[in-house]
């Protein structure tokens, strides 16, 4: 559930800043092309395997891996789980650390209620110790 809060709030700030992209305020722009894929359409998974083979910069670990991924993916598996494990894991550290600082917080506002409360109550007995001192000197001076 808390992915799909993830996913929703991000596809909120994609579409609002494509909104904001979009528009027209008199500055000129280079405009790119929407589609950077060639005849206006995605390449198929198989153009895309012949295009990751032909690739000579990356490594046999690398290819594997984008391989396994382009695979997946074409399959119909569009959520990668990487991906939602780490968004899943932020929020849960996020939430971890948030709920620390308010028991940090409500401790120290204990802390300072208790240290004035004890405060006052000690006052409070020291002022009504003398008193009833006060009282026992009269007491003791009337009987003299």
């Amino acid at each position: 559930m808390l992915s799909l809060l993830l996913f929703g709030l991000r596809s909120l700030l994609v579409s609002a800043t494509a909104d904001e992209d979009d528009g027209d305020d008199g500055v000129v722009e280079d405009e790119l092309p929407r589609n950077p894929f060639p005849d206006g359409k995605m390449p198929s998974a198989e153009e895309l395997l012949k295009m990751l083979d032909s690739m000579g910069g990356l490594s046999d670990e690398d290819k594997e891996a984008l391989r396994r991924d382009l695979l997946k993916k074409a399959q119909g598996g569009f959520v990668d789980d990487d991906l939602v494990a780490d968004e899943q894991h932020i929020a849960t550290s996020f939430f971890a650390s948030q709920f620390f600082i308010l028991v940090v917080m409500l401790a120290v506002i204990t802390l300072i209620f208790v240290f004035f409360g004890y405060k006052l109550y000690s006052s409070l007995s020291e002022r009504e110790r003398k008193r009833e001192e006060k009282r026992k000197n009269r007491q003791l001076k009337k009987k003299k």
